[in-house]
């Protein structure tokens, strides 16, 4: 063996060594960013519900004519409140 042949050796392992971990962080990485994305749904999601259910309670507490100046009714506050979250 040369003194070159040496020295090839470990750095040849060095990039093996590397890709590997490159590999692997990528994949620890993509995990991470997916259970991340998750939460996130899942937080929108709960927001999202405690936002409509606020709706439906501050609109239900309106009298018939508080109502009647939004062009609503009392069984029309469901729907109304639906359509005020698509529309955000």
């Amino acid at each position: 063996m040369t003194a070159n042949s040496l020295h090839a050796e470990p750095k040849s392992r060095q990039a093996v060594t590397s890709i590997s971990l490159s590999k692997t962080a990528h994949s620890i990485l993509s995990m991470v960013a997916w259970i991340g994305s998750k939460a996130i749904t899942r937080a929108n999601s709960a927001l999202r519900a405690l936002q409509m259910g606020r709706m439906l309670s501050t609109l239900s507490n309106l009298s018939d004519r508080q109502l009647a100046e939004i062009g609503i009714r009392h069984s029309d506050i469901p729907q109304y409140a639906r359509t005020l979250m698509v529309d955000e």
